[in-house]
């Protein structure tokens, strides 16, 4: 009976997904409505969401050989990707620092509480890694996934808007930054964008958090001197 949630969990996802595909608003995303309407069912009924985590604990394992079939459309432009590895591993790296810098400085403007920032360390990388880098530098894991979320929704239902308001237009430049910043729901975002949107955006995710994992005890160690 438990197991009803993930079915459920599936009908609501795809049923949202053919509503919402003929509407071209950004915030026409199914993943964000499907999760606002879990949200709202568990917080204006009495049922069990415990239940419903358990029920759905092989999403939560799935998450890892998704990120892999990301190498999919990356496979597709390694020619194009071979002749820019120098400015690619640059700007990856540039955006890592930005992203966690950034991130360490406006949370340290209202709180100076170290599990806080240390779970905002990997924001911008993809759940699994982010979790398993919170357990190691002492952040809070399910903090860390859900800040992951969010900023992957944001990344998701702004991000190309963004880069075209700043005259960003290159398909290799935006997904370079969609992979950096919005991990793996700005990947599937720009997958459906284009091939190379999606190929480019899918390299910086896995650079991304291969680079946030090295560089994640350095800025812990910063943190934990404050």
């Amino acid at each position: 009976m438990i197991y009803l949630w993930a079915i459920a969990t599936i009908v609501v996802f795809l049923l949202l997904k053919k509503l919402l595909t003929p509407i071209t608003s950004p915030l026409a995303n199914p993943l964000l409505w499907s999760m606002s309407f879990f949200i709202l069912l568990f917080s204006l009924s009495s049922l069990d969401y415990q239940q419903y985590k358990q029920a759905n604990q092989l999403f939560i394992w799935l998450l890892e050989p998704a990120v892999v079939a990301f190498a999919i459309p990356l496979f597709n432009q390694v020619k194009q990707i071979k002749q820019q590895v120098a400015a690619i591993l640059i700007s990856c790296s540039a955006g890592v620092v930005v992203a966690m810098g950034s991130g360490l400085a406006v949370a340290y403007a209202f709180t100076s509480d170290k599990h806080l920032l240390l779970s905002l360390l990997p924001k911008s990388v993809t759940s699994p890694i982010a979790m398993a880098i919170a357990n190691q530098t002492g952040g809070l894991a399910a903090l860390s996934a859900a800040v992951v979320i969010a900023v992957g929704l944001l990344g998701a239902l702004g991000g190309f808007t963004l880069l075209k308001w700043c005259n960003i237009t290159n398909p290799q430049a935006q997904g370079l930054a969609m992979g950096c910043s919005a991990h793996a729901i700005g990947t599937a975002k720009a997958i459906e964008t284009g091939k190379e949107e999606g190929a480019f955006s899918s390299l910086a995710l896995v650079i991304s958090g291969i680079l946030t994992a090295i560089l994640a005890p350095v800025f812990a160690w910063i943190i934990q001197g404050l």
